[in-house]
């Protein structure tokens, strides 16, 4: 005598799990169905196309948001440092014309300078500096480069100009304000120092140039490349 009773409902829960529903189910990881086409055993978690490795694909490049990108490259075989102490406006600057009758530019804010816009009593900045040797040397502020990397620094285009203002108290203080440049052929000139621990060899300070003309109609890049 054939018992099917029990069977019954074991074989059907069976063909549900196994695309007996017409409704797609997760399944756990791992797990196997049949394709439906008559194929073996297919891994559902195998991607498609995975013959294709995936450090192939190209990478994303960033382009350019600033109007003025420098790139400031250390090709050398030893590292370049920035002096940070006053900003980027002393690390790089540009000029117009030819020496000794060149224009200056500051494209960065001057060091404990705020800008005219601020309010009168807060105008004039008072900023501490060390005044002992061993002080400053231990304030020094230096962003190193090692070889063969770089530095990227934005600019919106807009140079600072220094004013000679009077704050609530009648002190007398220098504020910036942001005008556009005027169009013009001008030069970029960035420096950097390279140190040396040698009693030998003295430290240098090297600089790099590179003409830039004013004003951009899209985006531009320039390198400022420091090699040996």
């Amino acid at each position: 005598m054939k018992r099917t009773g029990p069977y019954l409902p074991l074989l059907a829960i069976a063909l549900l799990a196994c695309g007996g529903s017409s409704k797609p189910e997760s399944g756990n990881p791992g797990s196997k169905h049949s394709s439906g086409t008559g194929d073996s055993d297919v891994d559902i978690d195998t991607p498609v196309n995975s013959t294709v490795p995936v450090a192939d694909a190209a990478p994303a490049v960033s382009e350019p948001s600033a109007p003025v990108t420098f790139v400031i490259k250390n090709s050398g075989d030893e590292s370049l440092f920035l002096n940070m102490d006053r900003g980027f406006a002393a690390v790089i600057y540009a000029y117009s014309g030819k020496p000794p009758n060149a224009k200056s530019m500051v494209m960065f804010p001057t060091h404990c300078t705020a800008s005219c816009d601020t309010a009168p009593e807060d105008v004039c900045l008072v900023c501490e500096e060390p005044k002992r040797a061993r002080d400053i040397k231990a304030a020094e502020k230096h962003d190193e480069i090692a070889p063969g990397e770089e530095r990227r620094v934005e600019w919106d285009a807009m140079a600072f100009v220094n004013k000679k203002i009077r704050n609530a108290k009648g002190k007398r203080c220098n504020c910036y304000e942001t005008v556009e440049p005027r169009p013009a052929d001008y030069t970029i000139r960035a420096c950097g120092l390279r140190k040396t621990k040698s009693a030998r060899k003295r430290s240098s300070y090297p600089c790099v140039e590179q003409p830039l003309t004013l004003p951009v109609t899209e985006p531009v890049v320039v390198e400022l490349d420091f090699g040996k």
